[in-house]
C-alpha cells in the first residue's frame, strides 16, 4: 500500500467531518515514544521486559520503520505501511502482523493499539 501522489506537493486529507487536514507533507518524520498507558519510559511491561526507547519513523510513500530498544541492550525493528485520513492515520505494522490507529495534532502523535494500549509519541 502507499499514499497516492501529491499534486504539485501540496495536497492535504480531509473527511466529512470537517476533520483539521493535515498535510501529506508534514506527516513524514521520526516521533519519539513519551509515554506509554500515561507512564514514561522507561517502562516495564508485565512479562519484565523494560521499553528504554521507541522511535517511529514515517517515510514518504506510506512505508514506516519502529525501533524499539529495551533495557537488556536488545533491539527490535518493526516495519510496514502507513495511510492517512483527515488527523487520522491507519498503521499496519507488517513485521507483528496488526494494525492500529493514531491521530495527529501538530507534532503529538497518539496510537492506540487493538489491546488497548496507547502510545504518545512527539516529533523530532
Amino acid at each position: 500500500m502507499s499514499i497516492a501522489l501529491l499534486a504539485i506537493g501540496l495536497a492535504a486529507c480531509s473527511d466529512n467531518n470537517n476533520a483539521v487536514a493535515i498535510p501529506l507533507q508534514t506527516i513524514p518524520g521520526d516521533y519519539v515514544l513519551q509515554t506509554l498507558n500515561g507512564s514514561p519510559l522507561p517502562f516495564t511491561f508485565s512479562d519484565g521486559v523494560t521499553l528504554t526507547s521507541d522511535v517511529l519513523s514515517l517515510a514518504d510513500g506510506g512505508t514506516f520503520s519502529e525501533t524499539m530498544k529495551v533495557a537488556d541492550g536488545r533491539t527490535f525493528v518493526d516495519t510496514g505501511v502507513w495511510t492517512s485520513s483527515g488527523s487520522t492515520l491507519t498503521i499496519t505494522d507488517e513485521t507483528a502482523g496488526f494494525t492500529y490507529t493514531a491521530t495527529l495534532s501538530g507534532t503529538v502523535l497518539k496510537a492506540t493499539f487493538p489491546n488497548g494500549l496507547i502510545e504518545v509519541f512527539h516529533k523530532k
